[in-house]
């Protein structure tokens, strides 16, 4: 009997996990087809001082558009536009920097989700409404592990965490995330023209 109990937890366990993983695994087939629209509040913990933000995103693929704290950004894939509409002022510069990638747009973490991050663990919420995933870089040249919770009925992100090899602590509250058809390219350029008003740096 004791054996066959054994058995059976294995079997529970097994097959929660696998559950997990599906529900892991159907976010990032998501997330990859689809425009991702999200609303989130974040706190960046460095040496005891809080950083507190907000942003509105939408992202597709390597693209993205960010809008919070008086600060649009727009990203092509090739080129990001930093945009201050109040003191009119733009800093454009080249994609190169994979840290600053995933701390503007949370979304991009799952386009290569399994390349880049080894799957430790995964347990049930508090509140049981959803699956925190632990996640551990395969390179850890700037991030030490990350967690993901994702809503069990709706298979939408809940919140994130990040932990970079400098000591910050990211963690991200995601209010609000819907996915949507694919839009256009230029939705992810910005439409304003920055004529001779505009202060521009061009770091290309």
């Amino acid at each position: 009997m004791r054996c066959l109990l054994s058995l059976l937890l294995c079997l529970s366990v097994s097959v929660s996990h696998s559950q997990d993983r599906t529900l892991l695994d159907r976010l990032c087939q998501d997330i990859g087809s689809s425009c991702v629209v999200m609303e989130y509040d974040y706190v960046a913990r460095l040496s005891g001082l809080d950083n507190n933000g907000s942003g509105n995103l939408v992202a597709q693929g390597q693209m993205w558009k960010l809008s919070g704290n008086g600060i649009e950004m727009f990203c092509d894939g090739k080129a990001v536009w930093i945009i201050d509409p109040t003191l009119k002022e733009v800093v454009i510069e080249p994609v190169s920097d994979p840290q600053n990638s995933f701390m503007t747009n949370p979304a991009m973490v799952f386009l290569r989700l399994h390349e880049d991050f080894v799957l430790n663990v995964s347990n049930p919420s508090d509140d049981g409404k959803s699956t925190v995933f632990y996640m551990e870089p395969k390179d850890e040249a700037w991030m030490e592990y990350m967690n993901v919770e994702i809503y069990k009925d709706s298979g939408a992100i809940r919140n994130m965490t990040f932990a970079l090899t400098d000591g910050t602590l990211v963690k991200v509250e995601v209010n609000s995330m819907k996915l949507t058809p694919k839009v256009s390219d230029e939705t992810f350029r910005p439409q304003t023209v920055f004529d001779s008003k505009w202060i521009v740096t061009d770091l290309r």
